[in-house]
């Protein structure tokens, strides 16, 4: 596995990185810990590690249950390495409801603060976005989904709310300390979204020079360089070519 992230995908020391996963998919003969302490061998403590920690159910239907998002118990449903991840020791979690992120490295406290009261969920001020403006990478492990993708939906839109349902929803979040507080956020309105091309096979028309996905296990691993899909998108959406024309 180091020769496929090193050698091939080109993560090294000081990297910044958001690592979406389907550790199943990888058919390992390792284990979930095993690959954390080796990305985190290879990026060091110079770089970052970033990973989505999402509810276990689609935001649309977490809202509705109207339960607390628990920092300390709420399990992810972004794969079981993010659940692994987030009880690393040094890790911090975003306080948001509906779209937090865990981190380790350098910068990680910056990166999660104030995530909370963020414009969107990944507007410029969230972590996602504070990731396009330090420079980075989005790799999947057994996935094809680009997370980040959603940021830059948000930061190129000419209205910064588009995507998401009208109303904005105030929910519960407890922090890892067992502090209630309540947080506002947007939440996607899946009738713009699920009209669209799915980001994943968007970013696989942009031809992308720092794209590339080799088939590993049961799926792919792919990387990418989050400022150039940022630009290749910013030169696509002024010729008028997005994921929903």
């Amino acid at each position: 596995m180091r020769h496929l992230i090193v050698d091939d995908l080109g993560i090294k020391k000081g990297d910044r990185v958001i690592v979406t996963s389907g550790f199943g998919n990888l058919n390992a003969d390792f284990s979930p810990k095993e690959l954390i302490s080796l990305i985190m061998e290879i990026i060091t403590e110079e770089g970052l590690i970033v990973m989505p920690y999402y509810p276990p159910i689609s935001s649309t239907e977490w809202v509705k249950r109207h339960e607390p998002f628990d920092m300390r118990n709420t399990k992810s449903g972004m794969g079981i390495l993010t659940n692994y991840f987030a009880r690393f020791p040094d890790v911090v979690m975003s306080k948001h409801p509906i779209k937090a992120v865990c981190a380790w490295g350098k910068d990680a406290e910056v990166l999660v603060t104030g995530h909370e009261n963020s414009t969107t969920p990944y507007y410029w001020d969230s972590p996602y976005g504070k990731l396009l403006k330090m420079g980075s990478k989005s790799m999947g492990l057994g996935v094809t989904h680009i997370p980040i993708y959603h940021a830059i939906d948000d930061v190129l839109s000419d209205q910064v709310d588009f995507f998401y349902q009208k109303n904005k929803y105030t929910l519960e979040v407890i922090d890892k300390e067992g502090k209630n507080s309540m947080v506002e956020t947007y939440v996607h309105d899946d009738t713009i979204i699920d009209n669209g091309m799915h980001p994943r096979d968007f970013v696989a028309t942009l031809n992308c020079k720092t794209y590339k996905r080799i088939p590993v296990g049961y799926n792919v691993v792919y990387v990418i360089d989050n400022q150039d899909l940022l630009e290749t998108c910013k030169d696509c959406f002024a010729k008028g070519v997005n994921r929903f024309k």
